[in-house]
């Protein structure tokens, strides 16, 4: 193991912690910065060939996408999104109409930019009633469902809550959605950079899976962030890995916390040994932590776990959703 000392960084207000893995064997770097001090450790890491043949051998997770449309230009930013993740699963694409005018199947075809060549295999949904609990209802029936859609799906209900449609389907804490913010515009999004969120407790353990999933189904980079907060006392939750608290001596703390952080993120289901990996711990408010990363590293997708907690404005979720330039999936974790 070697450590060196640079001088100071001007210009960042966060300490930073990156991890790369480079085939079955690499190193961990690592740049901890705080009080504008940074250092360098770099540390040997075990194989993980055993857990990327049990990611190989887990069956899809997704078969059915449900794709919420209300028939104006905000909902159908989420339609590239749904598309493209509904190919990477092989999975159905289910298009819910959520408008208030009744409308043609052939006219909610051409929303989705379809060729006529490519409506094979869509599934249009015109039921009637509660445009929310059909959506719900939708996502309950459906095997392994997976729900894409806009944040502004739905009358606007004021400017700080999202649409109508897309908050009252989040009040009933759906296992699994991704929420499309109207801006920027994905015309042809791709998933090449996943960011997931992490706060190293055992009940954000499930957004690992999908992460992995969809990495290694795509080919996409994944980019592990731990956000450490100071307010919150360490251990509160039993299992959880809290950050070390200090970088003075990154050399005894940092490397061992990587390595069983990175461990446990692996056990949730790792991504092939070619796919490139880093970890990035930071410190501050953790949704503009999170958002702050997507930007910066130019996400295409955040993964995060999430409470259900979705009855307050200022919530992290929320300013993740809001701020961070790209889809978010959120997985319920209890």
């Amino acid at each position: 193991m070697q450590a060196r000392r640079s001088s100071p960084h001007r210009g960042r207000s966060t300490w930073q912690t990156a991890r790369r893995l480079a085939g079955t064997r690499g190193a961990c770097f690592i740049d901890a910065e705080r009080w504008r001090k940074e250092a360098f450790v770099t540390a040997a890491i075990p194989e993980w060939n055993g857990a990327v043949e049990r990611r190989k051998t887990k069956p899809r997770t997704v078969e059915n996408v449900i794709l919420p449309l209300d028939g104006q230009n905000f909902s159908q930013s989420a339609i590239p999104i749904a598309r493209e993740l509904a190919r990477l699963h092989g999975a159905t694409l289910h298009v819910v109409y959520v408008g208030e005018q009744a409308a043609a199947a052939q006219d909610t075809l051409k929303w989705l930019g379809l060729k006529s060549s490519e409506t094979r295999g869509v599934v249009m949904d015109h039921r009637k009633g509660n445009p929310a609990e059909r959506v719900i209802h939708s996502a309950r029936d459906l095997p392994r469902a997976l729900i894409v859609m806009c944040t502004h799906t739905g009358q606007q209900m004021n400017g700080e809550r999202f649409g109508a449609v897309a908050e009252s389907i989040l009040l009933t804490k759906p296992e699994r959605i991704v929420l499309v913010a109207p801006e920027p515009d994905h015309p042809a999004w791709k998933l090449r950079s996943i960011l997931l969120a992490h706060d190293g407790t055992p009940a954000c353990h499930p957004a690992a899976g999908p992460a992995a999933e969809l990495a290694h189904l795509a080919g996409a980079q994944i980019i592990a962030l731990h956000v450490a907060t100071r307010r919150n006392p360490r251990g509160e939750e039993p299992g959880s890995l809290s950050a070390p608290r200090y970088v003075d001596q990154p050399q005894h703390e940092w490397p061992a916390w990587a390595d069983e952080f990175m461990s446990r993120m692996l056990a949730m289901g790792a991504a092939p040994s070619s796919m490139h990996f880093d970890l990035v711990v930071t410190g501050g408010q953790p949704g503009s932590e999170v958002a702050q990363v997507a930007r910066e590293r130019n996400a295409d997708l955040v993964v995060m776990g999430w409470h259900g907690h979705w009855d307050h404005d200022p919530s992290a979720t929320r300013v993740v959703i809001r701020t961070s330039g790209c889809p978010v999936f959120l997985v319920y974790c209890e």
